[in-house]
């Protein structure tokens, strides 16, 4: 039986943003498109695609401002729905939040920033789109326990100089301060946390469908590493979608030479990132 999150925590916080700067609250910004931020905000964090072996890793940020009611019925942790029912859920869903955005990190990212420093790059992009939205939470529930989002600022200091530091130009607002709180299995726990999972798992999901497919079952592994998927590779070779710094078992040194140049000849793809706001 799914675990039904609650909203204690984040109605909670949201509580503490309204004492500290004030209900309905704003943060004056430079961009003439974006004339104030809403601060009385919380947001949900969590991230999909950690442990695929193709594809992007994908951040989602769902944020709550207290006027968004209650949650759809049914609303839990994306990995204790079936995929009909994410699906089903997602229209009601995406309607429910004051705003949410789902950040990508690229597979050839990951490959040259590592895990970590691409989960940060992804959230900052979601953060970047809700920041231009007019939304910018201080206080932050985040799935798991580890906070990658207040990792160190230099952690891309080594980023070659031919290359952009997508951290820091995903967001403009990376200098914000922002209390990031860790919740263990957060997206059973909380219901901002598990919107933020659905948004982002059936985002992600929709985007592995849709990827060019020479035989490697994206529509259905969704690039994780089932023994179809694992099986092409061994008949089919490495596709630049790949991660391909994670060292395959039974993949060949010719394979892996053919997928970077492959990479390397490709255009660079930009940012992707999926939002949408009420109103």
């Amino acid at each position: 039986m799914a675990t039904i999150p609650s909203r204690e925590l984040e109605l909670s916080l949201l509580k503490r943003t309204q004492d500290r700067y004030g209900a309905g609250s704003v943060l004056p910004v430079s961009a003439a498109k974006v004339p104030t931020l809403q601060m009385c905000c919380v947001g949900g964090i969590d991230e999909v695609g950690r442990g695929a072996i193709a594809g992007p890793l994908a951040v989602g940020v769902a944020v709550i401002d207290g006027t968004e009611g209650e949650p759809p019925a049914g609303l839990t942790d994306s990995k204790q729905l079936t995929p009909r029912r994410r699906e089903a859920m997602f229209d009601e869903l995406s309607a429910w939040p004051a705003a949410w955005a789902v950040g990508m990190a690229s597979a050839e990212e990951i490959d040259k920033e590592g895990l970590t420093p691409a989960l940060r790059i992804a959230a900052f992009r979601a953060f970047k789109v809700l920041g231009e939205q007019g939304f910018s939470p201080r206080l932050l529930l985040l799935d798991g326990s580890f906070d990658y989002l207040s990792a160190p600022t230099d952690l891309f200091a080594d980023a070659s100089a031919d290359q952009p530091a997508p951290a820091t130009s995903a967001s403009s607002q990376m200098q914000i301060p922002r209390e990031v709180t860790t919740v263990v299995k957060g997206d059973g726990k909380s219901v901002v946390i598990a919107a933020a999972s659905v948004l982002a798992k059936v985002t992600r999901d929709r985007l592995m469908s849709n990827l060019s497919d020479p035989g490697y079952g994206w529509a259905k592994n969704k690039g994780y590493a089932s023994a179809q998927h694992l099986q092409a590779i061994a008949q089919l070779g490495l596709d630049s979608s790949h991660r391909l710094s994670w060292n395959l078992q039974g993949v060949s040194s010719a394979s892996l030479a053919r997928a970077w140049q492959v990479r390397r000849e490709k255009r660079v793809q930009p940012p992707i990132v999926f939002s949408t706001q009420k109103g």
